[in-house]
């Protein structure tokens, strides 16, 4: 259907979106792409966990802007085992490579040695997915940018559980 309303064929369709769940993430190059410049643009000086708290939440902010889109692939990503899959496997470990490769240039470390490139970014990509969790729940109307804000806040206050 997709490939008719696009007036192409089958083929020329799948040649770009090699399966039906990358269709549903077409701007997965872009959001990368927004996410590494946001990252690279932080000051050298910023708290690193400021820099990646503000880097997703300049991704929060393109959800808001394409609300309906994000929704529905959200709502999908939790009703079908494929997407949901192909979003983890996919786009969400793309976004934590970013930031691990963010977050390893900025402590000089090689994140194959030193695991906390690899904690900060998986800890960031949890906070996300409890966000969206909760957003979806919602149906969208609770504040997208605000549940992002506080999902991805509470990471620098887990020392304080003692």
């Amino acid at each position: 259907d997709i490939a008719e309303r696009a007036d192409v064929s089958q083929r020329t369709l799948f040649r770009h979106f090699p399966t039906k769940e990358s269709l549903l993430y077409g701007d997965l190059d872009d959001t990368r792409l927004q996410l590494r410049e946001s990252l690279a643009s932080r000051p050298a000086d910023e708290p690193i966990l400021v820099s990646v708290r503000e880097s997703m939440l300049s991704l929060a902010e393109d959800f808001e802007r394409h609300r309906d889109r994000r929704l529905l692939q959200a709502r999908l990503a939790a009703s079908s085992p494929a997407v949901s899959a192909y979003s983890r496997a996919v786009v969400q470990f793309s976004w934590e490579r970013e930031i691990i490769a963010a977050v390893a240039a900025r402590l000089g470390v090689d994140p194959l040695k030193d695991p906390r490139p690899e904690v900060v970014a998986g800890a960031a990509m949890s906070a996300v997915r409890i966000a969206m969790r909760q957003w979806t729940v919602s149906g969208g109307t609770l504040d997208f940018m605000t549940l992002n804000a506080a999902a991805l806040e509470s990471i620098a206050s887990l020392s304080d559980l003692g």
